[in-house]
């Protein structure tokens, strides 16, 4: 098994292929890091005929699944194309220009746990123009914790929709992927009475260890809740919004500083919001190889279906191959008590400095747990980002401290224990 990882913005991309070259797309990242970076490999793939077994989306979250709504507008493109200029259609335009876009492999299977499927169906609509609403009345502030805040927002206003279209993409009239084939073309969740078994994909084994089903309630029940808490909120603050002095006022700052309060209580998991808990993650494993695919998870969900599985230790504790570190290395998402019970011999952090990601404090609670662990073979983090391809500069002066700590630790570790690489072309590959 090997792990191909790409430079994909601020979001996530890997390819996982097994010994029997069976292989399994892990989110798409940003719509332009997949065009510029992901879809030379893709098109060379199909240029040999080879398939994709398996896509599988982690969540909604726009930097997981713009680069796959991206993937399959461009197989649409290249359906379309091939329809026109297919000989002895009298409708068709032999002329008809090819995609610009290298031609996508074929997509055999897809898992993905669609929006509307998430939340209240009828709610879903209004949701996603609550969002959007606060977004743009949040954006106008100089408060930093609001500007947050609206950009939160904004990143889910944008990917509900693109969420939407990938569900359209699939769909039969379109392009016909099997959606969640194995959970019965439903949600892909642990559910109460799911015997723990592993789905495979060729030679590999995929089990689901989160979402839960009692989570994903929850999680509806606080969209749903916070929809109905601010929606008359919101719409007071977009009619006021057009009057530069209502907005001087203290009223509109009483009923912004509820809509931030409001915000917080989605997910309330160390203020993780309600679609990274949702992550559909998995533990992948061929052989003895075990590769751990959290998306944008938290740690106790991690464990949580660890445990369901059988996978821990009597001392409730797990050593993998490969450790895709949750959430760009959010702090939000990981703890000590996690970098303690699930070790790893390589650590993989998909983040280019956006929002501060990865967190230098994770990476040192990370390095610290491992050599703490004592290994026998030095371990490595890697990096699919780094100061010389981040943009901004706000992110290419956050990857500069990364590299500056990482380099630190390296040169700290006894006998060359800790190694680093970061990423400065399209990709890498991590044999497993």
């Amino acid at each position: 098994m090997k792990l191909t990882v790409f430079q994909s913005g601020k979001g996530d991309c890997l390819l996982v292929t097994g010994a029997g070259g069976e292989r399994v797309l892990v989110d798409g990242g940003m719509a332009g890091a997949y065009s510029a970076h992901v879809a030379p490999t893709l098109g060379a793939l199909r240029a040999q005929n080879v398939a994709l077994d398996l896509v599988y989306v982690s969540h909604i979250d726009q930097d997981h699944i713009s680069g796959v709504l991206r993937m399959l507008d461009d197989a649409v493109a290249w359906r379309v194309h091939d329809h026109q200029v297919a000989p002895g259609n009298p409708h068709g335009n032999p002329a008809h220009k090819v995609p610009k876009a290298p031609r996508p492999p074929e997509v055999k299977a897809i898992w993905n746990n669609a929006f509307h499927d998430q939340v209240d169906k009828n709610n879903a609509d209004r949701i996603e123009d609550m969002l959007a609403a606060s977004a743009s009345v949040l954006s106008g502030t100089e408060d930093a914790q609001l500007m947050k805040t609206a950009l939160r927002h904004q990143g889910l206003a944008n990917s509900i929709p693109e969420a939407l279209q990938v569900s359209h993409r699939i769909a039969p009239g379109q392009l016909g992927i099997p959606l969640n084939a194995p959970f019965g073309n439903k949600l892909a969740m642990v559910r109460p009475n799911d015997p723990a078994q592993a789905v495979a994909v060729g030679g590999l084994k995929m089990r689901v260890l989160a979402p839960f089903e009692a989570d994903l309630d929850k999680l509806r029940g606080e969209w749903n809740t916070w929809l109905n808490a601010n929606e008359d909120v919101v719409e007071t603050i977009r009619r006021k919004a057009g009057d530069d002095e209502d907005l001087l006022g203290n009223e509109v700052v009483r009923l912004i500083a509820r809509l931030t309060t409001e915000a917080k209580v989605l997910g309330n998991r160390a203020e993780v919001t309600a679609p990274n808990l949702a992550s559909l993650m998995l533990l992948v494993e061929e052989g003895n190889k075990k590769v751990l695919l959290t998306g944008d998870g938290h740690s106790s969900d991690v464990v949580k279906g660890l445990k369901h599985h059988g996978k821990l230790n009597a001392q409730g504790k797990l050593h993998v191959d490969v450790l895709k570190v949750q959430h760009h290395g959010a702090a939000a998402n990981i703890d000590e008590a996690f970098c303690k019970a699930v070790t790893a011999d390589h650590y993989v952090f998909c983040g280019n400095g956006f929002e501060e990601n990865p967190e230098l404090d994770v990476i040192k609670a990370l390095v610290k747990a491992r050599r703490a662990a004592k290994p026998s073979k030095p371990f490595k983090l890697w990096f699919n980002s780094s100061s010389a391809v981040a943009t901004p500069q706000t992110n290419k002066d956050h990857m500069k401290k990364v590299e500056t700590l990482v380099a630190s630790l390296v040169a700290d570790a006894p006998a060359n224990r800790v190694q680093s690489f970061f990423l400065t072309g399209s990709s890498f590959e991590l044999p497993v």
